[in-house]
């Protein structure tokens, strides 16, 4: 991807600012970092994670000590604007001018760090302003062409890779979690043994008649491409009646109809489509896309974040329909019940039941998937009633999610013709390990503007060295 020649020179130029040393004190240890990668608060890497990932807002209260995606939106200025700008600069140099990259060798520690500090990347690349502000070019700027050398240096080489464990494994073999769905208490969350193994459970391939997609591209698109999702479904009668189920899909006489009113030219999935039985149980796993020392993208077996729905019952509600906006009737007309697991640093690098923690019923969060516009800190810092509006997380799902049976199941599409059959295993062998590794997401990211620049920082970083 072709670079403007004025970010090429920036990015030539730029890592004389670290080498040269900078007057600014560091950071005080006075200033809040949580020990999540040292026991010492005040090490560079738990600064350098506290200024670039958390937030507070004017009443004192922190955000993102632990959040799966950093608190930035669209519209965000933290980073770019005061003190908040200054601070990341500062920190991110003395990083830089410290080798602190040295001051950890562990594979997973690295990994983690690198996945927070993408987003960051990623995020700058993004953001945009309100026709008002300035767009704070410069500042974007400086922020990446430190940020891209940080990333480069924690680049870990594919046999670390391929060492970082298989933490889903971890949280099922930890015991902290039921196994499976219990109707008598449906608030009790589970984390299922199985899914990966190819048994009761049936991946949702991603290839298509145009080639490897992903199927979840709303969520692929929402990180823009540093993790994979993957989506399994299980019907009652186990692997066979699941199978079964998919192929009657794939073999529906009239998949797609024309739309009514304002789709009256497009092709909708027809509504009359069978749906599945209850007790057919849905999972989205979300799993780390990182990058080697090369610069090539590469998978990890790392699981961030697994979404389950359980149908409790079948119903009729039609796609995304909100009724009255109570979430408590929608998630009654949607027939399902909800469950997350998502990855907690601290217990991740403990070893506490493979980091991953279930979310509470009533656990708030704030939303950045598909979030638009402006600065939600910055909202509920001017109107903190706000935060008494936002749903449960778990009740988000149905923002998506709120219809009854295979109406709300948004990957569908993916499962009819004109793509492929979905295929099944040779024999009743398992796949091989990571079957699923590319799921379309790396061929995905890699036409991405995002990752262009972060790969232009880096030829420009290594002209430089080969100049010096």
């Amino acid at each position: 991807m072709r670079l403007p020649p004025a970010m090429i020179l920036l990015a030539i130029l730029a890592p004389t600012l670290w080498e040269t040393g900078d007057s600014r004190p560091a950071l005080p240890a006075s200033e809040r970092a949580p020990a999540v990668y040292d026991p010492d608060p005040a090490h560079i890497w738990n600064r350098v994670y506290a200024a670039l990932l958390i937030r507070d807002n004017s009443h004192g209260a922190q955000w993102g000590t632990d959040s799966l995606d950093p608190p930035l939106w669209p519209e965000t200025e933290h980073l770019l604007v005061g003190p908040s700008h200054a601070r990341a600069l500062r920190v991110l140099d003395e990083f830089l001018q410290t080798h602190a990259e040295n001051k950890i060798r562990d594979p997973l520690k690295r990994a983690i760090l690198q996945r927070d500090l993408w987003a960051v990347f990623d995020w700058s690349v993004h953001q945009e302003s309100d026709s008002g502000p300035p767009p704070h070019e410069n500042e974007r700027s400086e922020l990446q062409v430190r940020l891209a050398e940080v990333l480069r240096r924690l680049a870990l080489t594919l046999k670390e890779l391929e060492s970082l464990p298989d933490n889903y494994a971890q949280a099922v073999a930890s015991g902290e979690f039921a196994r499976e769905y219990d109707p008598a208490h449906p608030e009790q969350p589970f984390l299922p043994p199985d899914v990966f193994d190819s048994g009761p459970w049936v991946y949702v391939n991603e290839a298509d008649s145009y080639g490897p997609q992903a199927v979840a591209i709303e969520h692929v698109s929402g990180v823009s491409g540093r993790s994979r999702f993957l989506v399994f479904i299980r019907l009652p009668g186990g692997r066979k009646a699941t199978l079964d189920y998919l192929q009657a899909l794939w073999n529906f006489p009239e998949a797609w109809v024309h739309g009514s009113d304002f789709a009256s030219d497009q092709a909708i999935v027809n509504p009359a489509l069978p749906s599945f039985p209850a007790g057919t149980e849905v999972a989205l796993v979300r799993q780390m896309v990182l990058f080697d020392s090369l610069g090539n993208l590469a998978p990890a077996p790392i699981t961030e974040s697994i979404q389950l729905r359980v149908y409790r019952s079948i119903t009729t509600t039609p796609e995304r329909y909100f009724g009255s906006g109570n979430m408590e009737e929608v998630a009654r007309n949607s027939g399902q019940d909800f469950y997350q697991f998502t990855l907690n640093r601290r217990q991740l690098f403990a070893n506490q039941a493979g980091g991953l923690k279930a979310t509470a019923r009533d656990e708030r969060e704030l939303p950045t998937f598909q979030a638009r516009g402006d600065d939600l800190i910055d909202e509920i810092s001017e109107k903190p009633a706000l935060m008494k509006t936002w749903p449960p997380v778990l009740q988000t799902c149905l923002l998506c999610h709120s219809g009854g049976g295979v109406h709300s199941l948004n990957s569908r599409e993916k499962l009819l013709k004109p793509n492929r059959r979905q295929p099944e295993t040779s024999g009743n062998k398992p796949y091989p390990p990571r079957w699923w590794v590319n799921a379309g997401t790396t061929n995905w990211k890699q036409d991405r503007y995002d990752w262009g620049l972060l790969h232009g920082y880096w030829r420009a970083s290594a002209g430089h060295d080969e100049a010096r």
